[in-house]
């Protein structure tokens, strides 16, 4: 079964899921047999061992540590969840420990999935994982996706 990645859990079951960086090859076992298909890694570092998974495609989005993703950065996101999705692929998106950076891309698949506001959307990637969107410029990332999208 492989085990589970620091920090994981699902946001949209079997849909979308969130983590810390994935670093043991049994991590990567756990992620497929989830379903888990597509690993979006906004490290600057990709993820070690994740050739340890072929059939796992790996997407790199780099974002600096405790920095806001780019606009850009959060459409290509949206968009690639939404095409695994169709699918029938779960998605799995990790930064270094799976708060600021995978919660603000998270919080920001809410705005557009579940039609919630920025501070909503906030505020339930905060109680599905505590911790999560660490700085002022990763929320406002949030609320503009909000007001660019609505």
């Amino acid at each position: 079964m492989g085990s589970e990645p620091p920090n994981f859990s699902w946001v949209l079951p079997g849909r979308l899921a969130g983590m810390a960086l994935p670093r043991l090859p049994a991590h990567y076992q756990f992620l497929w047999a989830q379903g888990v298909r597509h690993l979006v890694s906004l490290t600057e570092q990709g993820p070690p061992h994740s050739g340890t998974c072929p059939g796992l495609t790996v997407h790199r989005l780099r974002i600096p540590d405790f920095c806001p993703p780019a606009p850009e950065q959060i459409d290509l996101f949206v968009s690639l969840v939404d095409e695994a999705n169709a699918r029938g692929e779960a998605v799995g998106i990790h930064c270094t420990w799976g708060y600021g950076r995978t919660g603000t891309m998270l919080a920001c698949y809410l705005v557009k999935e579940k039609g919630l506001t920025g501070e909503e959307a906030v505020a339930e990637i905060r109680g599905l994982r505590p911790g999560s969107i660490e700085t002022r410029e990763q929320e406002k990332a949030v609320f503009q996706f909000y007001q660019r999208t609505k």
